[in-house]
């Protein structure tokens, strides 16, 4: 970011933004909180209070029909009149319809629920572990060896879980891994040369998902993807293609916000050692560490919001119709709002206040499922190492709405035995 005749200047694309864009944030904090960018056509919002108070208000739309138009709106407009099949996903969606659509899918999603999916993570999470240590004992010098742990571990395991809750074969889940990728880019301003292959892979996900809902409702089972194509309310259940916007919806949205969050996570753990001790001695506050990490890089940087009347936020009166970018990350590393915030403290008493997974009618469905993903995918990862440094620069994704990482070298020491 740079400032020259008084202006603030903010390009989440600049590859000094990519690698670290806490310091922009800061700045737009301190400078012009409620910030115009005229490269996304809307209002930037970072300071905590002011994120809370967008996220609280129930005016807000999430539908972008209903901002005022501007290049980026049409063009997205446009992109959804040509390929609208994930068009009604619960993301974009406004009451009554995300509502109901919510109601529909809201039981499983709930901690009971998914805490009955606790043996099952475990054991998937234990078998890719051993796996990576393995790998790294038997070409490694006694014990002692490389790993990637976005690519070996972090990235596709997520996707493999939650295939085998939704009741995709385990065969099918590369596959899926490639198409969740291209589909959750569809977050950020495409580049004309991505929205082909973005379209052609969502046409993709989509047959192959029709297919198993086609099977389940021919013979169904005891998996995720029969209860939501069973689920109703009063008699009324999901329509086909809201039940297939909702299964796309659900890989995006449960795949790359859990893989950033463990790689993001781990990386921001090796740069407070101290504090990966405390948790190696102390396991029991791996559910607050999660929490604090969420906080301190976690992967959802921004929502977006739409208003539907005049709001005044740091004194500026935004109208009707406007584009809010709402900055989750910024707001959770607001010294307004948190003591020492921008350092990892695994014990922070309040971290599990963060605004990463929302607030609002529009709080994250599955915010229960990725930690707990999380936890014991980190919980792993202690288990089998020990001494782990970088082993080279972590590479980050080029993304705006999702901060992850696309690779993360590590030079570790198997662990001789397991605590």
């Amino acid at each position: 970011m740079s400032a020259t005749t008084g202006e603030i200047r903010f390009n989440p694309f600049d590859p000094e933004f990519v690698a670290s864009p806490y310091e922009q944030y800061a700045i737009l904090r301190d400078e012009d909180p409620v910030h115009w960018s005229d490269l996304l056509w809307g209002w930037v919002v970072t300071r905590h209070d002011d994120v809370a108070t967008v996220l609280g208000e129930p005016t807000m739309s999430s539908d972008i029909a209903r901002a005022t138009p501007t290049p980026l709106t049409e063009l997205e407009l446009q992109g959804l009149a040509e390929h609208g099949r994930a068009a009604r996903t619960i993301v974009h969606l406004d009451d009554p319809d995300h509502r109901q659509i919510r109601r529909l899918m809201a039981d499983p999603f709930r901690v009971r629920e998914v805490d009955r999916l606790r043996d099952v993570i475990d054991r998937r999470v234990g078998v890719s572990a051993d796996r990576l240590a393995a790998g790294v004992a038997t070409a490694g010098d006694h014990g002692r060896g490389r790993l990637d742990l976005v690519a070996d571990f972090s990235y596709p395991l997520p996707v493999e879980i939650f295939s085998g809750w939704l009741g995709i074969p385990d065969e099918d889940a590369p596959q899926f891994r490639t198409w969740t990728s291209w589909v959750a880019r569809s977050r950020d301003p495409l580049p004309d040369d991505e929205r082909q292959e973005f379209f052609e892979a969502l046409e993709a996900m989509w047959e192959h998902l029709e297919a198993q809902v086609v099977e389940r409702r021919r013979r169904p089972a005891d998996d995720l993807l029969t209860h939501l194509v069973t689920a109703s309310i009063d008699g009324e259940g999901l329509s086909h293609e809201d039940l297939m916007a909702q299964l796309i919806t659900l890989y995006m949205a449960g795949h790359e916000p859990t893989a950033g969050l463990v790689g993001n996570g781990v990386l921001a753990l090796l740069r407070h050692p101290d504090q990966i001790e405390v948790l190696r001695h102390d396991r029991d506050l791996l559910r607050n560490a999660v929490s604090e990490l969420l906080r301190y890089d976690g992967p959802n940087q921004f929502v977006r919001r739409i208003t539907t009347r005049p709001i005044v936020l740091q004194g500026r009166e935004i109208p009707a119709g406007a584009v809010l970018y709402v900055g989750l990350a910024s707001a959770n590393r607001d010294p307004r709002r948190w003591n020492d915030a921008d350092r990892v403290v695994v014990d922070r008493p309040d971290a599990s206040e963060h605004l990463q997974f929302g607030a609002g009618a529009h709080s994250c469905l599955g915010a229960h499922l990725a930690r707990l993903q999380a936890e014991r995918m980190i919980d792993a990862v202690l288990d089998r190492f020990e001494h782990l440094e970088l082993d080279g620069d972590p590479v980050w994704s080029n993304r705006m709405f999702i901060r992850g990482l696309q690779s993360l070298p590590l030079r570790v020491q198997v662990r001789a035995t397991r605590p």
